[in-house]
């Protein structure tokens, strides 16, 4: 097997893993779980933030796994996470803040291993 296939493959588990994961944070936002609104109310947020977040959250999963758009979700989603990080912090929750560090990390790796398919949108 030839090292552009083994990157191909490692992106494709990484970005079903990664979607996976987004879409079981995303869909408790949407459907109004308290829990998750009460969380947004106290560290400060709209009631609606939490709907908002949780749509580009199941957006940015679902780009992930176009991979001539993948860049573009791990972006989204790479921003998501450095809200979640800085409203983390701001909230004196620290420890919570490594989540979305590895998150983002992760949706770094895939915007690279992504990175010629990408390459290639023409319009």
């Amino acid at each position: 097997m030839d090292r552009r296939r083994v990157k191909s493959i490692f992106a494709w588990i990484l970005s079903v893993l990664l979607t996976l994961a987004f879409m079981g944070a995303a869909i408790p936002k949407l459907a109004g779980v308290q829990v998750w609104l009460a969380k947004f109310t106290n560290w400060g947020y709209p009631n609606w933030f939490p709907f908002a977040v949780g749509s580009l959250e199941l957006l940015g999963g679902i780009l992930l796994l176009i991979p001539r758009v993948s860049i573009l979700g791990a972006s989204l989603l790479g921003v998501i996470m450095i809200g979640a990080a800085y409203t983390h912090l701001a909230n004196g929750e620290g420890p919570q803040v490594l989540r979305p560090i590895l998150m983002m990390v992760l949706l770094g790796i895939v915007a690279w291993l992504r990175r010629r398919e990408s390459n290639s949108i023409q319009p």
